[in-house]
């Protein structure tokens, strides 16, 4: 009998020593994983002793690297992240400033290991809650803009439709539906025009473009917009091509004379030009000598329907996805566009391109 146990002994400790390897090794495996992945990860005990943590833990939340062993509250001082860590595992996610950068916001989760221990995984959600924000201003926006052509619409939808107005006011309402019918078609355009630019790929191949014929096609276009005692000229001097898309580079053009024209005051004098840079590149830019934009707006005005309230400018229309719609087009023809400007003394948006 007392054979058999010595012989069972060392296979007893052979077979320990077999699953402390294992469970040493799955460590390595999850220490590895967790300093792989950008949330932040952090084990504490019930009484918020820091029993270990990843560098991004350290970086989100400003934990030193040497926290372990440490009460976790004497590192973090954000009272509402150590409530919700005394907590349970059932509670929802927790939203809060960033200890480290103030203008960012982390979310923390809970989870409990066991009776004793508990995780605690961080992450950035900064810029996730930003394009909530701007899909919800973006939905706001829309809406707002519909609303108004609607509301036009079925007033005079009601009024065509009662049989009680004289009829020559109903026949005459006909037309009037054209412009807010318009704005609807233009803003659904706009609209669609703007997710392809997102959700597109930029083609490998690209045609040659001759800017100069693009140019001549969107004077013709916005002639509509002119005023009688407007000036629009342009100014070719070059007779460079580039690669691009036709269309998308005409929106440009389109885009960016028009809306010189719309916020400029009667008489306006915009100038138009195509022209060769000394960095070898080709410009094309659009000059006005209007109202100009004062500076806090320069860094927004190619945000989705950001308008600059000038109370002197035209309001001819637009969809208020102009120059967001330039600004993808640009990007997709590896260009940007840029702005100079002043107030009182007009604005000068340009863009550069590589030449075939």
């Amino acid at each position: 009998m007392s054979d058999t146990i010595e012989e069972n002994e060392p296979k007893n400790q052979i077979k320990k020593k077999s699953d402390q390897s294992k469970l040493k090794a799955r460590l390595r495996d999850l220490e590895f994983f967790t300093e792989v992945i950008p949330d932040g990860v952090v084990i504490i005990n019930n009484q918020l002793v820091v029993e270990a943590t990843n560098e991004s833990a350290q970086s989100l939340l400003g934990l030193p690297e040497d926290s372990t062993g440490k009460s976790f509250e004497e590192f973090v001082k954000v009272a509402r992240l150590n409530s919700y860590v005394r907590g349970d595992s059932q509670q929802e996610p927790l939203e809060f400033t960033s200890p480290v950068q103030k203008d960012s916001t982390l979310e923390a989760r809970l989870f409990n290991v066991d009776k004793e221990t508990k995780v605690v995984i961080v992450r950035d959600i900064t810029t996730l809650n930003r394009l909530l924000t701007m899909r919800q201003s973006f939905v706001a926006n829309v809406s707002h803009e519909l609303r108004t052509p609607l509301t036009v619409v079925k007033g005079y939808l009601e009024t065509m439709v009662d049989e009680s107005a004289p009829e020559d006011l109903r026949l005459s309402l006909i037309k009037k539906l054209k412009a807010p019918v318009n704005r609807m078609e233009s803003l659904v355009q706009d609209l669609l025009l703007l997710t392809q630019l997102e959700s597109n790929p930029v083609p490998p191949e690209m045609d040659e473009i001759k800017m100069t014929e693009l140019i001549e096609n969107a004077y013709n276009e916005v002639q509509g917009l002119l005023g009688e005692e407007d000036s629009l000229v342009i100014q070719n001097s070059s007779d460079a091509q580039i690669k691009g898309i036709s269309a998308e580079l005409s929106s440009v053009c389109i885009n960016l004379i028009s809306n010189a024209i719309r916020y400029s005051p009667d008489g306006a004098n915009i100038e138009v030009s195509w022209t060769n840079t000394e960095q070898g590149k080709a410009r094309f830019a659009v000059q006005d000598h209007g109202l100009g934009i004062a500076k806090e707006h320069l860094d927004r005005i190619t945000e989705r329907f950001y308008r600059v309230d000038m109370k002197d400018s035209r309001a001819r229309g637009g969809t208020g996805l102009g120059l967001a719609i330039v600004k993808h087009v640009l990007r997709r023809h590896n260009s940007e566009l840029q702005v100079k400007s002043r107030v009182s003394e007009g604005s000068l948006f340009f863009c550069d391109f590589e030449t075939v």
